[in-house]
């Protein structure tokens, strides 16, 4: 611990949207973060260091660089890219495994990793699973096991998050390619009108990872579901209007016309949130303390620079 008895924390894809916000709710909370970067020229590594963050070199593949990055923490962040490059098959389990081997020989005693909201699913949907396209198979076979591998780890500590769909996915870049038309006014989804989405903030998800290294005892082989709010396509739309200002209407289409215009695993993912969705709800934070923040709320804060229709 540090002279205030706040824990000195590194941070893995700190540049990132997961990473980024569990940052800044860390330093918020008084810790000293590290963020482990591959180019600390990058200007998001250079943004990081003007907020007061130190910066680690190295690659998540490459043990020695995570070892000397965390020698003198007290935890880590666990965050890896979705395994899904072909290229480069086990890539997320192996860094995970990669990640708390490193914390556990050099005498961190707490890793707090992010997986996704329903890994386990297909045990209760065998007749789901047998059906998903094989990119789908490779992204819920590799979550799964790099949370095996931070339960295996052996650390004094651990602690999985599990978010659902962030609310960010709606803002640009990320709604570019996810929700392409809706400068255009339309939000368009394979999933029927009555699947229900879960949705989480990224500032709730990085208040989630502050409080867990706040009380490592409290959050101890702990797994929880993160979700501020479940809803329709059609209220997610209703509610996007209201911030927007004007009207964001939600259109439903096969999966065939989706497939054609964003890909299959854009079209696959609404699907499988209309089969089997995200578990996620507001009740899994709250029963850890947690506060979460309503998808209204949410975008009521934000700063819409959606182009005229």
């Amino acid at each position: 611990m540090t002279h205030n008895d706040k824990a000195k924390v590194l941070v893995t894809g700190a540049t990132g949207m997961q990473g980024g916000a569990a940052t800044r709710a860390l330093l918020r909370a008084g810790h000293p973060v590290t963020a482990f970067v591959r180019d600390p020229s990058s200007d998001p590594a250079q943004a990081l260091a003007r907020q007061g963050v130190a910066l680690a070199t190295g690659h998540m593949d490459d043990l020695a660089s995570l070892e000397a990055a965390g020698a003198g923490h007290d935890a880590v962040f666990s965050m890896q890219m979705p395994g899904v490059d072909p290229a480069d098959p086990g890539a997320e389990q192996r860094q995970a495994r990669n990640i708390a081997t490193a914390a556990k020989r050099v005498g961190v005693t707490q890793i707090v990793h992010t997986s996704v909201s329903a890994t386990g699913w297909r045990s209760q949907h065998p007749d789901i699973a047998k059906d998903i396209h094989p990119g789908m198979k490779t992204y819920w076979d590799e979550k799964e096991a790099a949370e095996d591998a931070i339960r295996q780890a052996g650390l004094e500590h651990w602690t999985i998050f599990k978010p659902a769909f962030y609310m960010e996915n709606f803002l640009s870049p990320r709604r570019d390619f996810m929700f392409p038309e809706l400068p255009q006014g339309k939000l368009v989804t394979a999933a029927s009108p009555q699947a229900v989405m879960a949705l989480i903030s990224a500032d709730d998800f990085g208040a989630a990872v502050a409080a867990a290294v706040a009380d490592p005892e409290k959050f101890h082989e702990a797994e929880i579901e993160l979700a501020g709010d479940a809803l329709t396509h059609t209220e997610i739309a209703d509610t996007l209007s209201k911030a927007v200002g004007r009207e964001i209407t939600a259109v439903f289409v096969s999966r065939e016309e989706q497939e054609q215009r964003l890909g299959a695993p854009t079209a696959d993912s609404q699907i499988w949130n209309d089969r089997v969705g995200y578990p996620a709800r507001p009740h899994h934070a709250a029963r850890y303390g947690l506060t979460t923040t309503t998808f209204e709320q949410w975008a009521a804060q934000q700063d819409w620079c959606l182009p005229a229709a």
